[in-house]
């Protein structure tokens, strides 16, 4: 088997760059208990337990360097300030015979917003549905089985980085790359 440095930029290689929201170790660890609760209640896809809680933005593959990536993502969220995601309970988005579990933000206007100013960088257009997810790719029938009430969680949480993760397309996981800060001081 043919093993890579994969942290190593190569002109010819493709790269997954993968941008996310990334909340706070509280909100981490209470996510991860409800994987783990969710997992002894219903039988779910085995690589849910080890994701961490993040909100994903955007994730695309091209053959650039590591730099102008970050730039790119530093000049979109240039003058971005941090901002409270409030998370409004659990729900459920199906899709085909599967569905995924997730906590919803009750406020994800600025998420769009940012969202929006980093498709607009990258020349890129896809909508989001913001969300933490719990477990995904988790069949309906099982989904049946579930009292969303169990999972609600309303806590909340700064976000104040967009966090750039890498991989060469070929590797299995990713690396953080780069936090980009926002800049500092609350808009409410």
């Amino acid at each position: 088997m043919r093993r890579g440095n994969y942290a190593q930029l190569s002109l010819f290689s493709c790269y997954e760059y993968f941008l996310l929201l990334s909340p706070g170790q509280a909100i981490v660890r209470k996510v991860a208990a409800m994987k783990s609760l969710l997992a002894g209640m219903i039988r779910i896809p085995s690589y849910n337990l080890g994701s961490i809680a993040h909100i994903s933005l955007m994730k695309f593959q091209i053959t650039e360097d590591d730099q102008s990536v970050i730039r790119r993502v530093a000049h979109a969220v240039e003058g971005f300030r941090e901002f409270d995601v409030q998370l409004g309970g659990a729900g459920i988005f199906h899709h085909g015979t599967t569905g995924t579990l997730m906590l919803q933000p009750a406020n994800s206007d600025r998420i769009h917003r940012l969202h929006g100013t980093i498709m607009t960088e990258f020349r890129r257009r896809r909508l989001i549905r913001p969300h933490i997810t719990i477990a995904r790719n988790v069949a309906n029938e099982e989904l049946l089985k579930v009292n969303l009430r169990d999972f609600d969680c309303y806590d909340s949480f700064c976000c104040n980085k967009v966090t750039i993760l890498k991989k060469a397309v070929e590797a299995p996981h990713y690396e953080v790359l780069q936090e980009v800060p926002f800049t500092p001081g609350k808009i409410f």
